[in-house]
This record gives structure tokens, sequence and C-alpha cells, in this order.
């Protein structure tokens, strides 16, 4: 598994991400639940460049895109970020969720230089806020009744972990990424 910047991915690749971001599968957990064009595909990869508040990545794995994962909302001063990915819907529960977890974790501490890392989960998501769990996240809040999905409100729950949290989770960690690996 390779983690390519989306702004050095081919057009293919930003292309594939787009097909990606417009799995039922996938939309069902998003924020964004509508199809999106390729205007507005376009439109959110120029509105990267130069921005270095955002880091977004594409997650290859034998020479496809099958995922996404990104900072958001960096913060230099208090050194903080948001971070969200998404799989496509054929390789969820195969544990590369865990395999990118643990990437973003180890770039967003040790190469970025971030203290705390955020995330929002849909409530809809239970596997996914219990995954963020096992890596050390802790739930920090729920922005109740936050979020309309298929006509309904839903809550969004906010997750937080620390640089020091991290330190002591990840070789907790480190077996079960092995046997991911293989």
């Amino acid at each position: 598994m390779q983690f390519l910047p989306l702004l050095h991915a081919s057009r293919e690749v930003q292309d594939a991400v787009r097909g990606l971001r417009n799995q039922p599968d996938v939309r069902k957990f998003m924020y964004t639940s509508h199809e999106i064009s390729e205007a507005e595909h376009q439109g959110w990869i120029d509105s990267q460049r130069g921005n270095d508040r955002q880091s977004v990545f594409v997650v290859m794995a034998d020479g496809q895109a099958c995922g996404v994962v990104s900072l958001s909302a960096i913060n230099r001063v208090h050194e903080t970020a948001d971070w969200a990915f998404y799989l496509d819907a054929s390789q969820q529960g195969k544990g590369m969720g865990s395999l990118i977890e643990f990437w973003l974790l180890d770039h967003a501490f040790n190469t970025v230089g971030l203290e705390k890392l955020n995330c929002e989960v849909l409530e809809t998501n239970p596997a996914v806020i219990k995954m963020h769990q096992k890596f050390g996240f802790s739930i920090e809040g729920v922005r109740r009744k936050n979020v309309i999905k298929d006509g309904k409100r839903i809550d969004v729950v906010l997750l937080g972990i620390s640089r020091e949290e991290w330190a002591i989770q990840r070789p907790k960690m480190l077996p079960l990424m092995e046997r991911l690996k293989r």
C-alpha cells in the first residue's frame, strides 16, 4: 500500500478518486450525499493547490486507487488537525482501514508534527467509531442531530487523540499491523 499526494496523482488516478467518492457505500458515511460531478470534483482538487491547511493522499494498492486519507483544518499555531478517510466499498471490513489509520497517525504526529488529531464520525458508522477507539481515540463529544442523512437528523460523534496517547497506544497496535500486512 502506498500513499500518493492527490495533487501528484495522474489525471486517471484523480478520476478514480471521484469514482470512489461516488460509491453509495462510501457516500452513506460522508457529509456529502449527492453524486459528485466532474466539475465539483475538479473544484475540490483545485482548492488544494497552495492550501497549507489541507493534505490529501490517495491510497494505492496494486496500482489502483482504493481510498483517500486527508488532514484538514491544519493549525500550525495549535499543532492540531482534523482527519478523515474513505475506502473503496469492496475493501471495507478487510483491515485496510486499520492500516490507513496507523499510517495516518504516524504521519500526523511524526511527519507533520501535530500534537492533537480530531475526527468526526456519523453515528450511523459505529464500526469506524469502534476502530478509532481501538487506536486510542477518545470520544470527546457529540453534535446532536447535526447532519441530515436520508431525510433524518443524526448525531456526529467527535473523537480525538494526542501525540502522547498515540505513543502509548502505538506499540499495542504493532502486532495487528503485522498480521494485516501479510
